[in-house]
């Protein structure tokens, strides 16, 4: 799963049925984005806290990717990469062109 950040559109989930990576990309610069960040989740220096309901509304309803969903969660739990409210921690890469 990516989380596709930019300053100029909204954020935006592309690769949604990739369970087995979980990051953001950031086209923008970082200053610029703060709006989108805050929209997703929270910023942590080169992480953000992925809000998971902001994640589950960008997925498919369907009851696959629901349960895919939660195995990705329940792995990153177990490695430490949720926090006590549910976020999930992604790293941002920088990918502007």
């Amino acid at each position: 799963m990516i989380i596709h950040v930019d300053a100029s559109t909204p954020p935006s989930l592309e690769d949604a049925e990739n369970f087995r990576a979980f990051k953001v990309e950031c086209a923008s610069d970082r200053n610029d984005c703060s709006d989108a960040f805050a929209e997703v989740g929270r910023l942590d220096g080169d992480h953000l806290w992925v809000d998971p309901v902001w994640l589950r509304s960008q997925g498919r309803p369907d009851a696959d990717w629901v349960t895919g969903l939660q195995k990705m969660i329940d792995y990153a739990a177990s490695a430490g990469w949720v926090d006590q409210a549910g976020a999930i921690r992604a790293h941002i890469d920088d990918v502007r062109g």
